[in-house]
């Protein structure tokens, strides 16, 4: 998959940017995934918050009670994915990939010092993606 050692510093560098553009395309689809979670969830819940408060108010006390169940339902489900903790840590990954990719293409850094900020990007991803308590301590434990 990757040229040996011995190949030139042109097909490195290929090599070395299409797994680049590969890993930011990775990060920019979760980015948006997360940020539609995110709003989704968000939107629903102020949104049948809002009519559960109206619906009580008008005295249909049982589309109330509905609506603040899902309410409730759609505040579990933002907490429980961290839909804003991944989407804020997908924006912060990604914005580190493009200012590498920048800073390579402008040739402010060599081959090695991008190749070895990549890794260094790439070992926080794997380390410090938001995950929920139980998980955590799941991860811990092992």
């Amino acid at each position: 998959m990757y040229p040996n050692t011995n190949g030139t510093d042109e097909s490195r560098m290929s090599t070395f940017e299409s797994d680049l553009a590969a890993q930011l395309a990775f990060q920019q689809r979760w980015k948006v995934a997360s940020m539609i979670g995110y709003v989704a969830t968000t939107v629903g819940m102020l949104v049948s918050s809002a009519g559960a408060t109206v619906c009580a108010a008008k005295g249909l006390s049982d589309v109330a009670a509905i609506l603040s169940a899902l309410s409730t339902v759609l505040i579990g489900i933002e907490t429980s994915f961290l839909f804003r903790e991944k989407w804020k840590f997908h924006l912060v990954v990604f914005t580190k990939l493009n200012l590498l990719k920048t800073n390579l293409l402008l040739r402010r850094v060599s081959l090695a010092e991008a190749s070895q900020e990549y890794a260094t990007i790439l070992s926080l991803y794997a380390t410090e993606l938001p995950m929920s308590a139980r998980e955590q301590a799941q991860r811990s434990g092992q």
